[in-house]
């Protein structure tokens, strides 16, 4: 068996590479995977170039790229108990340090900021999955029961949508959303916004779903079949009473919102969506910030007093959020409505990069299958 394999190495910003490099061992506490398909979303490219908005990525080149992925257990460590070669697994990428659970970094994506993370992420956790074997920490490793898979017509490629729906369950299990509630998805057609729709029906919740464009939003509710009868679309103008007011009125009976799941990106940093958001919650509405904007933003203090609301931030998810959202894939109740738009080898990376950064997120999603 070849101690090789085939990888993008990252040696610099915008300096990817595809090469020869060692194949991972199993060390205790990890799992080694065959990789099947990995996600690659819109502003990836951005990344590796270094140059998306002012937000820092910091890395110790060079490493293996890499975001989350779709494989099968390859190897596993001397202590490992239950898991085993051969098995479907889905493996998250934010790893949290054992000895310090306050500490995460992404895998092959970003370092951290501390110098904690950083010493972790620049040695023996430092490569990530563009590859055709990675090495996970067991805890990140979450098995796929392939039976009920097959019992709802999903091929394993297409649970690189998990991507894109653990961060949102990761979001709607900070304000805890319940079955029957109504939540407000703002923005709602990008690749992460999108998936808390998908998350808030899996749940068992209603969804306001919210754009600037009307096509979109009607494309977009089309999309979800059957569940788009679970979803109001209302149109943004940018108008801040216009918004608020016609956010509200799409909710049961005019009273407000249950709760509000944001993914904003840094673009939207100076609308006023966050805040038409926030008017349109109930009292006791409870709002999470799950999106990347780097700039301080106006909220409206006394609403958020008067109605007494709850804010709180979500940074990804945690090992119980990727494991729910297998679980209610398994169940049925998350049905993954991305379509691929492309597999792509190791060696086409730019093609993926390329092609993901001109779908529509919401719709469609972009996977390596070295």
């Amino acid at each position: 068996m070849s101690t090789k394999m085939n990888a993008l190495v990252l040696h610099g910003p915008g300096d990817l590479r595809l090469e020869q490099v060692p194949k991972p061992t199993a060390s205790p506490g990890s799992v080694v995977v065959r990789v099947l398909a990995a996600s690659i979303w819109d502003y990836v490219s951005e990344v590796i170039k270094g140059s998306f908005h002012s937000a820092s990525f910091p890395q110790a080149y060079p490493l293996i790229f890499g975001t989350c992925c779709v494989g099968r257990i390859e190897e596993i460590g001397p202590d490992i108990g239950s898991l085993e070669p051969g098995q479907l697994v889905f493996c998250d990428h934010i790893i949290y340090l054992r000895d310090a659970p306050k500490r995460r970094f992404v895998l092959g994506y970003h370092g951290g900021h501390s110098a904690l993370e950083l010493k972790v992420s620049s040695s023996h956790w430092r490569d990530g999955c563009f590859a055709e074997y990675a090495r996970f920490p067991a805890e990140n490793v979450h098995v796929v029961n392939e039976q009920l898979l097959a019992q709802h017509y999903i091929r394993p490629t297409q649970l690189g949508e998990i991507a894109s729906v653990m961060s949102a369950i990761g979001a709607a299990n900070s304000i805890n959303v319940k079955a029957g509630e109504t939540v407000l998805v703002l923005p709602a057609k990008c690749f992460f916004s999108s998936g808390a729709i998908v998350a808030a029906l899996g749940l068992g919740a209603n969804v306001v779903a919210a754009s600037h464009s009307k096509d979109t939003l009607d494309a977009l509710v089309g999309h979800f079949k059957e569940d788009g009868k679970k979803i109001t679309p209302v149109v943004l103008t940018g108008d801040l009473t216009k918004d608020s007011t016609a956010l509200k009125a799409a909710t049961p009976a005019g009273k407000g919102a249950d709760a509000y799941i944001d993914f904003s990106s840094p673009d939207m940093a100076r609308g006023t969506h966050i805040r038409a958001g926030l008017l349109a919650l109930k009292r006791f509405g409870r709002c999470c910030l799950a999106g990347m904007v780097p700039e301080n933003i106006p909220l409206p203090y006394s609403t958020i007093r008067g109605n007494c609301l709850t804010i709180v931030g979500s940074f990804a998810q945690n090992r119980q959020d990727v494991a729910l959202t297998i679980r209610l894939i398994e169940a049925g109740n998350i049905k993954l409505r991305k379509d691929i738009a492309g597999e792509f080898t190791l060696q086409d990376i730019a093609k993926a990069m390329r092609l993901a950064n001109e779908i529509r997120g919401w719709e469609k999603m972009v996977v390596i299958t070295p």
